[in-house]
């Protein structure tokens, strides 16, 4: 299932795990040519289409020089791609059927294998990465030290390529103004807190993801347990200021919220970024009790379907379009 229709706590929107893995005595994608990269590609393609396993036919190959920008943004949006490949050249991403898994080729590294799920599931997306990675290295022999582990582009990704991360919806912390004290600590501990596509991004919709730091001198189980940890002391706090509001100042948050999911239901025309806020008001609202709702969609499916470039789909919409066909989209399925 696709993460964001799978369930979650409220909090914790969603888990991803994601490996970094380059090939043995191979050149890092940065410093391939052409026909050098075409070849190293074609390599790490039939590790997987033409393997023995299960995964041959699980996955759909997109080649990303030969499709358009918007698509490319539309898949980032949908968290299958990283920001580094809707520009550029040579990049491709195999995606499953579930499209809960994607492995990227030659994006900075040879391979960035994803796994990601909806609700808080850690140890659950590792296994399955963990599984492919060994399907891989079947066919494929990894730049590995044993003082240094494996080998990346980055320094920061060396030793065990492990990056975990959730994404959590954090807006009691944000309407209490804690937010900022909560993230200063966590982030003292090794642990990077980012927008909702990652590095350089805004927490928009009072999303945020909160991710290890430390790739190196701890095993993938360490880096787990003590993201685990975080994770679940950042949700404590959300908790309490969600409590806090519900007891203390219940009349002034049932109207914020329910004002979003007024302008929600009958707006005509609704913003990128005002629609992620407001969604975000009525998710908060559904997950508190305080609104009630049966659309066809969640609100964080809305939130992903609305983007600009999915909302785009194929087609070419200026920005008054998109926001009229977003407005539409919101009122047809909350």
């Amino acid at each position: 299932m696709i993460w964001y229709n799978d369930l979650n706590d409220g909090i914790v929107i969603s888990t991803r795990i994601r490996l970094a893995r380059n090939l043995d005595k191979t050149p890092f994608p940065a410093a391939l040519g052409d026909k050098q990269r075409a070849e190293v590609t074609a390599k790490l393609h039939a590790a997987v289409l033409e393997s023995n396993s299960a995964l041959a036919v699980e996955f759909e190959r997109y080649e990303l020089d030969n499709i358009a920008r918007n698509k490319k943004i539309s898949m980032l949006e949908e968290h299958l791609i990283s920001p580094q490949m809707v520009d550029g050249k040579g990049h491709s991403v195999l995606v499953n059927k579930s499209r809960n898994m994607s492995i990227m080729f030659m994006e900075e590294d040879h391979i960035r294998l994803q796994v990601i799920m909806g609700g808080y599931c850690v140890d659950e997306a590792f296994d399955m990465a963990d599984k492919v990675d060994d399907v891989l290295e079947e066919s494929l022999t990894y730049a590995f030290d044993e003082r240094f582990g494996y080998l990346t582009a980055c320094p920061t990704n060396a030793g065990t390529g492990l990056r975990a991360s959730v994404m959590m919806h954090l807006p009691a912390l944000e309407i209490t103004g804690n937010i900022t004290r909560v993230l200063q600590s966590v982030s003292g501990i090794g642990v990077a807190v980012r927008g909702l596509y990652g590095e350089g991004t805004n927490a928009e919709g009072c999303l945020y993801q909160i991710s290890n730091q430390i790739t190196t001198g701890l095993s993938e189980k360490e880096i787990i347990q003590k993201l685990k940890s975080v994770i679940e002391r950042v949700s404590e706090m959300e908790k309490q200021a969600r409590n806090i509001l519900a007891k203390k100042h219940k009349a002034e948050i049932e109207d914020k919220l329910y004002r979003s999911y007024g302008i929600l239901k009958y707006a005509r025309s609704v913003t990128s970024a005002e629609a992620k806020a407001m969604l975000s008001d009525v998710m908060l609202g559904q997950n508190m009790g305080i609104i009630k709702c049966d659309g066809k969609m969640t609100p964080l499916e809305l939130i992903i379907k609305t983007a600009p470039a999915v909302i785009m789909s194929d087609g070419k919409l200026s920005p008054e379009e998109r926001d009229t066909a977003r407005a539409e989209l919101i009122r047809s399925n909350i």
